[in-house]
């Protein structure tokens, strides 16, 4: 094979990749807006966002009972982001106009589990007083929904942080007096809530409405390099791959967002701290013979000085790479693996 066929062949294989990352995003979208959420169970947290907190992203989080009355609303206020977002985009350095898009990144990018987990626990409390809903600055939707069931988490951040006696939220309101038309400020305290949602937490992804607001929010871009660094201080720790090997990935993958949100991932999903996972991984690459992947004596993971290695590397510790039934053909997946049962 000539050089100019070898690289033809790596750009026709790019390019069906390219096509099948697509492909899995649109069918995260498709999945998410088939959702019947028509008798969805309706709660509403409001949460104090720590923008600088890593290890608490989210300070105090309390339920917010909402009138049997007004409940639909919220859930419309879902609904309405999901069906108006008809196309949907991996989050990359350099982004597109958002229009009528979803920016989609993994959720082990973010510290959004925090929530989740601090919800599912059952152990949060409940606004009690009308003083209680100062200071906090973002508030999420949870739809509940389906047998068993699952919870879609949507949310509004909110710069700064609400106040009931903030002048800013006052509005005018008509009133008469000797017989005309005047206008009055409206003096009322309000708890303001708006229809529009940022982003869409569902299972392992995040849908983004609204960039801006979910990279403030999360801190995303400083929050990616803290978990690269825990992440690969994990790895170097771990039977996968010692430190020296794992400290190589500091420089490699440097500022790439896309390899960090994989390596975190693959922090995430901690298939690296398995040995007999571990194990099968060697014998997959042993048995293919033609993997970038290679090992010490000892079997642990070598990392090479090169980023194409590393795309793979991490690829194979998310478990994501896999074979047609049909014809035995090799792909590398980046959206989320769906088992399907064999009965």
């Amino acid at each position: 094979m000539t050089q100019n066929q070898s690289n033809t062949a790596e750009e026709i294989q790019e390019e069906i990749q390219q096509q099948l990352d697509q492909a899995s995003l649109v069918a995260s979208l498709n999945e998410l807006q088939a959702i019947d959420l028509s008798n969805a169970t309706v709660n509403v947290w409001i949460v104090d966002v720590k923008v600088s907190n890593k290890t608490k992203r989210f300070g105090a989080v309390k339920n917010l009972k909402i009138h049997s009355d007004y409940k639909e609303h919220f859930k419309q206020y879902v609904i309405q982001c999901i069906e108006g977002n008809e196309h949907i985009e991996e989050l990359k350095l350099i982004t597109t106009n958002q229009d009528n898009r979803f920016f989609y990144v993994e959720s082990s990018a973010t510290d959004l589990k925090q929530l989740k987990t601090m919800v599912e626990s059952g152990e949060l409390e409940t606004i009690t007083q009308e003083s209680e809903l100062n200071s906090y600055n973002a508030y999420a939707i949870q739809l509940t929904f389906g047998e068993p069931e699952e919870s879609i988490f949507a949310f509004r951040y909110i710069k700064g942080a609400w106040s009931l006696n903030n002048t800013s939220n006052k509005s005018l309101k008509p009133s008469y007096f000797d017989n005309q038309l005047v206008m009055e400020i409206d003096q009322t305290p309000k708890f303001e809530i708006t229809p529009y949602i940022d982003f869409i937490q569902y299972k392992s992804g995040v849908f983004i409405a609204n960039l801006t607001q979910f990279e403030t929010a999360m801190n995303f871009q400083a929050r990616l390099k803290e978990k690269k660094v825990e992440a690969i201080e994990a790895l170097g720790s771990s039977a996968a791959m010692n430190s020296q090997e794992s400290s190589k990935l500091t420089t490699i993958i440097g500022d790439d967002k896309r390899l960090m949100r994989q390596l975190a991932s693959v922090f995430e999903k901690e298939f690296f701290t398995n040995d007999i996972w571990l194990r099968k991984l060697r014998e997959a690459a042993t048995d293919a013979g033609n993997w970038k992947i290679k090992f010490d004596g000892s079997g642990k993971i070598l990392v090479e000085d090169s980023k194409e290695y590393v795309k793979e590397l991490l690829i194979l510790l998310q478990n994501k790479r896999v074979k047609t039934v049909v014809d035995g053909l090799m792909f590398d997946v980046d959206g989320e693996l769906i088992a399907i049962s064999e009965s």
